[in-house]
């Protein structure tokens, strides 16, 4: 897989989203931060053991989010059908 600079990624065995830097032949120089630091770091990965960021798993959080909040609508509908 290619990768340009701006685009935000995953190591394929986990950890943070890191934002591609630089591309150079197979090495792709990425930005995270880390919480443990409170910094930014920089790494240099193979491309190979990269992924392209799945916005799909950080969306899971907000649908639960979503249907607490449906629940919510739904009281309000009953309190006002009573």
């Amino acid at each position: 897989m290619t990768f340009s600079q701006g685009d935000i990624v995953n190591v394929k065995s986990g950890g943070p989203a890191l934002t591609v830097l630089s591309v150079a032949n197979e090495q792709v120089t990425c930005l995270f931060y880390s919480e443990e630091l409170g910094e930014f770091k920089q790494a240099v990965i193979p491309s190979f053991a990269l992924e392209a960021y799945d916005d799909e798993a950080g969306d899971e959080d907000d649908d639960h989010t979503s249907s607490d909040d449906d629940e919510d609508e739904d009281e309000d509908e009953d309190d006002k059908a009573a």
